[in-house]
C-alpha cells in the first residue's frame, strides 16, 4: 500500500468518524406549516419538540434549549479612521430564554445510545418587555429606555419577511438585522478543571417575531426640523417672470397610526389603513381667485437607522453626525396613490377677528380628521382668503412587508408620509408647480383576540382587583394539613421549572452596556465581553 493511499484513507476515515460522532438534532414546532417560517407575537407560546439521534453511543452532560434574540449591524469605515477601509460590526444578544429540563428526562447514564430516539419538549412565551439590564448605556432622553426595552420585530432576513404565503421585502438594508432562533446545543463537561465544555452538536431554527406595538403619543416637531415638514408656504406667481398674486399654504397634522395584524399566517389579513387630512389656504394679494388644483400624490418612506454604538437619543437625520463612521440610515420610498383633485372646491372667507390666528403646531392639531383652518401666511393682507380640505386615504400595499415602528439599542425603524400637491397658475404652460409635506406616521401592530387599548374587559378586571383589595382577610398560622410537600419532593417527582430568562449573573458581562474588539495588523485582539459587542475588521 502506497503512502499516498494510506494518508487518503486515514483522512477519509477521520472525517467519517468525526461526522458520525455528531448527534443529529431536529427541531419541530407545533402547528408549523411546511415551507414557511413560523410567526409569533406577544404572549404567544412557542411549543415544539427536539429529537436527537446518534449514530453511535455518545456520552454527554447537558442539553441546552434556548430562545434567543440577536441584533447585528455593520457600518463601512472611512479612510480617515485607523486602518484603511474595512467596516465596523456590532452585535447584541438582547433576549435569551432557557428551557429547564427535568433530570428524569435525561437518559441514565447520560449516553445517547446508537440508533435510539430521544425527545425533549419545550415551551417559550414571547415576552412583551426585555429585562432592564439589556439597556444600560447612557441616554439623554427619558423615554428612550422604555423604547429600548420593548421587543423589536424580526428585520432584515429575506427568508423571514412575508405574509405567510410569499416572501416580501421588509425594506431593511444588509447592514442591519434582527433575528430570533430556537437553539439546541449538546455539550460535554471538560475533562480537566478550568477547561471549556465541548460542543458535540448545535442546531438553530429561525422563527419570525412581530410583537404587539401600541400607539405612541404624536411627535413634537420643531419648525426647523429637517426630518419632517408639517406646514409649507409658497408664493403663487402669475408667470415665470411675473409678480406674485398670492401665497399658498399647505398643512397636515399627524394622522392616526396604521394598525394591522402583521402576524397572520395565511396572508388573509386586511391591509393597514388610515386617513390623513390635508389643509390648504390661499391668501391673495388683492382679489385674485385661488389656483386650480391638479394632482395629489401620497408616498410612504421607510427609514432604517443603524449604528455600531448604542443610540443615546431617538435617531434623526438632522440631529446626528459621524454617519460615515459609526452610524447610517437607509430610506426606501413606496408609492401609495395618486389622484386628481381638480374638483376640490375652495371656500371663501372674509376677514374677522378670528382669522388672524397664529400658526398651529402638530400637537395642537391632535387629529387628522378634525376641521382645521390653517393659520395665515406671512403675506396675509388681513382681508379675504380661501381654504380647502382634502381627505387622503392611506392603505399600505401588500407588495412590501411593513414592520411596526420601533427603537432598539442598535436599530430603529420609522415612517414618514409624503404628500405632494400640484396646482396650475395663470400664464404657465411649461412647468406645473407643486408643494410637498413630510408627516410622521406610526405603524402599530395589534391582534383581534387581544385588545391594545383600555376597554370594558380591563375596567372589569380593575373592579375585581379593587374588590379583592378591600375584602377582609383572615390572618392566622397556616394549617399543616394544607401545606404542600414540595420541600420533601425528590428530584424524580419535583415538577420542572418554567422557561425563564438566563441568569444575568452567570453571563460574562461588563458593567458597561457594550464591548469592543479591534483587530490590529499583528492579528492580536483586545476584547471585553458585554451585552453589546463590536468587531472592527479590515476587508
Amino acid at each position: 500500500m502506497s503512502a499516498s493511499s494510506f494518508i487518503a484513507r486515514s483522512t477519509s476515515t477521520f472525517e467519517s468518524l468525526t461526522k458520525r460522532s455528531r448527534p443529529k438534532i431536529e427541531i419541530d414546532l407545533v402547528d408549523q406549516r411546511d415551507g414557511f417560517v413560523a410567526s409569533y407575537t406577544t404572549g404567544d407560546k412557542i411549543e415544539g419538540e427536539v429529537t436527537i439521534i446518534a449514530d453511535h453511543d455518545t456520552q454527554f452532560d447537558d442539553i441546552d434549549i434556548t430562545f434567543e434574540g440577536l441584533s447585528t449591524t455593520s457600518v463601512e469605515r472611512s479612510s480617515s479612521m485607523v486602518g484603511a477601509g474595512g467596516k465596523s460590526n456590532a452585535y447584541q444578544t438582547f433576549l435569551k430564554l432557557r428551557q429547564p429540563i427535568n433530570r428524569t428526562e435525561y437518559p441514565h447514564p447520560r449516553v445517547f445510545e446508537a440508533g435510539q430516539t430521544f425527545k425533549f419538549t419545550f415551551t417559550f412565551v414571547v415576552p412583551d418587555r426585555l429585562l432592564p439590564q439589556v439597556c444600560e448605556h447612557s441616554k439623554n432622553n427619558l423615554h428612550l429606555r422604555h423604547a429600548h426595552t420593548q421587543l423589536p420585530p424580526s428585520l432584515g432576513d429575506p427568508m423571514l419577511a412575508g405574509d405567510g404565503v410569499s416572501l416580501l421585502d421588509d425594506m431593511a438594508p444588509i447592514m442591519s438585522r434582527i433575528s430570533y432562533v430556537i437553539k439546541v446545543s449538546i455539550s460535554r463537561n471538560p475533562s480537566v478543571e478550568g477547561g471549556r465544555p465541548t460542543n458535540l452538536a448545535s442546531v438553530a431554527k429561525k422563527v419570525r417575531i412581530i410583537p404587539v406595538v401600541d400607539e405612541q403619543p404624536p411627535l413634537s416637531i420643531a419648525d426647523d426640523c429637517g426630518d419632517y415638514c408639517l406646514r409649507k408656504e409658497k408664493d403663487i406667481k402669475r408667470g415665470l417672470l411675473r409678480g406674485k398674486y398670492g401665497r399658498l399654504v399647505i398643512e397636515a397634522s399627524q394622522p392616526k397610526p396604521l394598525q394591522g395584524d402583521y402576524t397572520s399566517s395565511n396572508g388573509s389579513s386586511c391591509p393597514a389603513s388610515t386617513v390623513a387630512t390635508l389643509h390648504l389656504r390661499f391668501d391673495p394679494v388683492a382679489d385674485e381667485l385661488p389656483p386650480r388644483l391638479g394632482t395629489l400624490w401620497a408616498k410612504i418612506k421607510a427609514s432604517t437607522f443603524y449604528s455600531v454604538i448604542p443610540w443615546d437619543s431617538f435617531p434623526s437625520k438632522s440631529a446626528n453626525t459621524y454617519w460615515t463612521n459609526i452610524r447610517g440610515v437607509y430610506t426606501e420610498t413606496v408609492p401609495l396613490s395618486s389622484r386628481c383633485i381638480a374638483l376640490v372646491q375652495w371656500e371663501k372667507h372674509h376677514a374677522n377677528g378670528n382669522d388672524a390666528i397664529s400658526r398651529r403646531t402638530s400637537l395642537q392639531s391632535a387629529s387628522s380628521t378634525e376641521t382645521l383652518t390653517s393659520g395665515p401666511s406671512a403675506s396675509y393682507s388681513g382681508k379675504t382668503f380661501y381654504t380647502a380640505s382634502i381627505l387622503v386615504p392611506i392603505t399600505l400595499p401588500k407588495s412590501k412587508s411593513f414592520v411596526p415602528t420601533f427603537h432598539s439599542c442598535l436599530i430603529s425603524r420609522t415612517y414618514a408620509l409624503d404628500l405632494s400637491v400640484s396646482y396650475h397658475t395663470p400664464n404657465t404652460n411649461v412647468l406645473t408647480p407643486s408643494s410637498s409635506l413630510r408627516v410622521p406616521i406610526q405603524l402599530t401592530c395589534g391582534r383581534p383576540d387581544r385588545p391594545t387599548s383600555y376597554d370594558d374587559a380591563e375596567a372589569e378586571a380593575e373592579t375585581e382587583e379593587e374588590e379583592d383589595f378591600f375584602r377582609p382577610r383572615r390572618i392566622a398560622p397556616p394549617n399543616p394539613e394544607h401545606l404542600g410537600s414540595y420541600g420533601s419532593l425528590s428530584d424524580t417527582s419535583r415538577p420542572a421549572d418554567p422557561p425563564m430568562y438566563s441568569d444575568p449573573t452567570s453571563l460574562s458581562r461588563s458593567r458597561g452596556s457594550y464591548s469592543s474588539r479591534q483587530n490590529g495588523e499583528n492579528g492580536c485582539s483586545r476584547e471585553k465581553n458585554g451585552s453589546i459587542s463590536f468587531l472592527l475588521s479590515s476587508i
